[in-house]
């Protein structure tokens, strides 16, 4: 198949969350089985680019009624070849998203995909769309391009990673951006709640429906996670698909890493975490110490994250033996109370308000535990690294944790973490307290814990094994 997937980040070249580790990673899966993949991207300012960056060509499209510049760029990796299409007066600032014209930028992105395909003679089988920055390419494809020659037969898949993000927006920007008629809006396929809104456009009109893990495409359906878009989703809920995220094993690798003091693998994990963890406790000034369990929690500082609950019982955890590390920036209302913890617990929590890539893999080769206790995740990728390293995950079921994480059972020794169910910080401070015991009474079960964590196979073999499946069955 010829695929063409779009989105608005992808690794290695620029990243602000899970979206471009699928990007990253899943094309080059699918690339690898005979598929001829391609990715189109928006060629940002901080984009890291590819040494074999190529100019191809440029062109005026509009956005609306704006004549807009669009030069394209190409690179090949891995088998998969990116175009990144290029505007400086969208593109040529900091950053990824959160300025006021956001709408419009991804609106001449959203046209320089699909200009694009006919201009470079790349017309896909399957239009692989993801997020909200790319859903308008769906209607825009299925009202407009699909008319001429050139565009039709082409099958649309949507992929949702949040659905708490739908591109909400004010109604005139479908005609004054996307230059659709008004009608679309009031007969209800881009309305709901009151404004324009990206999301539902791409669920109405594409042919399937992905998201990125089984669990999460159940709960999506519900009052309690549809964010507003439960309805619409079970009118097409035979046509929407959970598929579980992975990481790349080739790059997430313990043996190999480069970012951590000591390499290993899961013949020697017991000897060189202790290592690692010595080396971290030095590096982010806490005492050293091999024997106190060390929490690590890699995570951006949202309400989506579980900031809440371990705020509330932070006090509390701080009365155990244990050390905690916390990698990550944010909102200022988890920020603050952090930084007052930091100063008064300094012996045994370490506060790092920033991103740190390098480091966040030396806290996954160094932690114990690693603490996830998210409100809501549709897939996660930190557990699936925690696993990797061998750091043992904590979690609340929810979305990918719950599909990924197997909670440990003592009477029939299974299990690859510690789980719990409801969003309530005694819960979590509870199951905590239980990991903390296995750690220091039964360390033969924790070893095989740990083991039986680095011995899951959450790449993209499978996972792509699926996609690949949802994109036959709309061949047919």
């Amino acid at each position: 198949m010829r695929i063409v997937f779009a989105g608005s980040e992808a690794q290695p070249f620029i990243k602000s969350g899970g979206l471009a580790d699928v990007l990253g990673s899943l094309p080059k899966a699918l690339a690898a089985k005979g598929n001829e993949c391609y990715v189109i991207l928006p060629k940002y300012q901080d984009l890291k680019m590819p040494e074999a960056l190529e100019y191809v060509t440029n062109f005026y499209l509009w956005v609306g009624w704006r004549r807009c510049y669009c030069g394209v760029f190409k690179a090949v990796v891995d088998g998969v070849t990116y175009f990144f299409v290029d505007n400086e007066q969208y593109f040529r600032r900091p950053g990824l998203y959160g300025y006021d014209d956001d709408y419009e930028r991804f609106a001449f992105y959203d046209f320089a995909v699909l200009e694009c395909l006919s201009r470079l003679d790349i017309m896909p089988d399957i239009l692989s769309l993801h997020d909200w920055q790319a859903a308008m390419i769906a209607p825009l494809y299925k009202e407009r391009y699909c008319y001429y020659d050139f565009y039709g037969g082409v099958k649309v898949t949507f992929t949702i990673h949040n659905i708490a993000y739908q591109g909400k927006c004010d109604p005139f920007l479908l005609q004054d951006l996307f230059g659709l008629d008004n009608y679309l809006y009031y007969n209800g396929n881009i309305r709901n709640d009151g404004c324009m809104n990206m999301m539902k456009a791409a669920i109405v009109y594409s042919d399937a429906i992905t998201t990125v893990s089984p669990t999460y495409a159940e709960e999506i359906l519900t009052d309690a996670y549809g964010e507003g878009l439960q309805s619409i989703l079970k009118m097409r809920r035979y046509d929407l698909y959970g598929i579980l995220n992975g990481i790349d094993y080739d790059a997430i690798n313990p043996a190999t890493d480069p970012a951590i003091a000591f390499n290993y693998d899961a013949t020697d994990v017991k000897e060189k975490k202790v290592e690692n963890k010595l080396a971290l406790q030095r590096e982010v000034g806490l005492p050293e110490n091999p024997d106190v369990p060390l929490i690590g929690i890699v995570t951006r500082l949202t309400w989506q994250k579980g900031l809440d609950l371990i705020i509330n019982r932070f006090e509390e955890l701080m009365k155990r033996d244990v050390q905690v590390v916390i990698l990550g920036a944010g909102d200022q209302k988890y920020e603050g109370p952090l930084k007052g913890f930091a100063g008064y617990h300094n012996q045994k929590f370490s506060l790092n308000l920033k991103y740190d890539a390098n480091l966040a893999m030396r806290i996954y080769a160094s932690s114990d535990m690693f603490l996830m206790p998210s409100l809501f995740e549709p897939c996660g990728l930190s557990q699936m690294m925690a696993l990797r390293y061998g750091s043992v995950p904590i979690v609340r079921e929810t979305g990918g944790l719950k599909d990924t994480v197997f909670p440990y059972n003592e009477y029939e020794d299974t299990g690859t973490g510690f789980s719990f169910s409801n969003y309530n910080a005694h819960e979590m401070l509870h199951v905590i307290d239980y990991a903390i015991h296995v750690y220091r009474e039964d360390r033969p079960a924790w070893d095989r814990i740990v083991q039986r964590g680095m011995a899951e196979k959450l790449d993209w073999e499978k996972s792509s094994e699926e996609y690949l499946k949802v994109f036959s069955s709309l061949m047919r």
